[in-house]
């Protein structure tokens, strides 16, 4: 039986809708993003996303159906991303959500946006090969989820501090790059040696599963402050990605060796990164893991891999209702 469904992503700054046809086929994928529009602050500003968020979605939604060839009443259900994120950008996707639910009279299915960012595999390689371990390396989050099925899962390790992501983009800012920095990061990953430069790999001996790095950010910090001013950065910057590197496959590894599973899969913006990318290649080869990995466009929050995880919410008739509610915070 066919299905469609829209979906929309507002969690942050950056505003996503999709069109899915079943659980896999993409018929349209669009973000808007609101770089530009915050990039004089050095931050994201959240009333200022919200705003946007109500001035585009209404375009952006109308932009899918024409890619999509579709019309609105063609929708067979409405998927929205409720938590976690920015409370007011939140809102507003919920409540055009909510809108076109209740007018269509189909179903409305709320989604946990990071519970969403591992299934842009599903719609990159196909269903996976339960139970897995899952890495979500998003901006706000480090996570590692396991996964017995689907909507059966648990977090087993998480960042104490600073997100992974978050470190990238605080450390790029500290050597003068733009803000978000991963790019830039990783494109000193890819060019350059590490050459003398060791830096710390946090929890790395830990025998548990979580994450922090705060501790390696402060000591950028302090490398920095003592670095000569025509010191080449891209040897230190290849050297402080290679601590995150290692500590995140290393971690996930050590994951799925202690819950027995046979295949990872790692998501998030951090996971656009080639570098992370090519070592997750040669460490899950090594130990003869299967590994799923999503193209970048995939990796950063999409709209596509929240409209994938609802697929399967409604052919399970695990929908919401009009009480629906936004929550700023990730559930522990």
């Amino acid at each position: 039986m066919e299905t469609l469904g829209l979906a929309l992503d507002t969690t942050f700054d950056d505003t996503s809708i999709a069109i899915l046809r079943n659980h896999r086929e993409i018929l349209a994928n669009f973000t808007l993003s609101q770089f530009a529009d915050h990039e004089e602050f050095g931050g994201v500003v959240p009333e200022r996303a919200s705003r946007k968020h109500l001035e585009v979605s209404h375009f952006l939604i109308q932009q899918a159906l024409d890619e999509a060839k579709l019309e609105f009443n063609d929708l067979d259900w409405v998927a929205v991303s409720n938590v976690p994120g920015l409370l007011g950008a939140i809102l507003v996707g919920l409540s055009i959500a909510k809108s076109i639910a209740y007018l269509l009279e189909v179903p409305l299915i709320g989604i946990n946006h990071i519970e969403s960012h591992p299934y842009a595999n599903i719609l990159e390689h196909g269903e996976f090969p339960f139970p897995i371990v899952h890495l979500v390396a998003a901006g706000g989050h480090t996570l590692l989820i396991y996964q017995k099925h689907h909507f059966e899962w648990e977090i087993i390790g998480r960042s104490v501090d600073d997100a992974a992501g978050e470190c990238v983009d605080k450390v790029a800012k500290l050597f003068g790059f733009p803000m978000p920095g991963g790019k830039m990061v990783d494109q000193a990953a890819m060019q350059h040696d590490p050459g003398p430069y060791e830096f710390p790999r946090p929890m790395l001996n830990d025998p548990g599963l979580d994450f922090s790095f705060s501790g390696l950010k402060t000591s950028l910090k302090y490398f920095h402050n003592d670095m000569p001013s025509d010191l080449d950065p891209g040897p230190v910057l290849s050297a402080f990605f290679e601590s995150i590197t290692d500590v995140l496959v290393q971690k996930t590894l050590r994951a799925a060796k202690q819950r027995k599973v046979s295949a990872i899969t790692v998501s998030g913006g951090l996971a656009a990164s080639k570098r992370l990318r090519t070592c997750f290649e040669k460490a899950c080869r090594d130990q003869g893991l299967a590994l799923f990995y999503p193209r970048p466009q995939l990796c950063t929050d999409n709209a596509a891999m929240v409209a994938c995880l609802a697929s399967y919410y409604f052919e399970a008739g695990r929908w919401d209702d009009y009480r629906l509610e936004g929550y700023p915070n990730l559930p522990h």
